[in-house]
Order: structure tokens, then sequence, then C-alpha cells
């Protein structure tokens, strides 16, 4: 766990080990979510990662993992 500081136009700065092992660089989306008082932030699947020859198989692994935390979601009422 590391810390990071919010600026006054409530930025943060993602540490650079953590940016490579996802391999995030700048203009990548990330979703946004508050669960209580926890801030999460997912990296967003870029369509040309899912390009090539194993497309579905990678897609349906993303679906299958959206499928999950929806499900975890909906039985937890929703809540955020």
């Amino acid at each position: 766990m590391e810390i990071v500081k919010l600026s006054v136009k409530g930025q943060i700065v993602i540490p650079a080990r953590i940016r490579k092992e996802l391999g995030l660089s700048a203009g990548d989306n990330l979703l946004i979510e508050r669960k209580h008082e926890t801030v999460i932030l997912k990296p967003v699947t870029k369509l040309s990662k899912l390009r090539g020859i194993d497309t579905l198989k990678n897609a349906s692994e993303e679906v299958d993992t959206l499928r999950e935390e929806w499900n975890d979601e909906f039985e937890q009422g929703g809540e955020t």
C-alpha cells in the first residue's frame, strides 16, 4: 500500500510501479467506484487489447469477471 496526495484539482498520481504492473499509460481510462469509505480504481480494458487470435478467450474471461462483479454488487444491494 502506498500513500498518494490529492492535488487542489482533485488529481492523484498513480505510482510508476503500479502503472507498469497494470500496463497503464497516459490517456488510459479508469473506472472509479466508492464502496463505503474506500475508493476503487479499475483499468478499463481497451478494445485494441482484445484483438487477435485469442480475442474470444480474452473477451470471455473479461465478461466472466464483469459478470461476477455485477452479481456480487447485486447481492449486496448495489451499495456504492
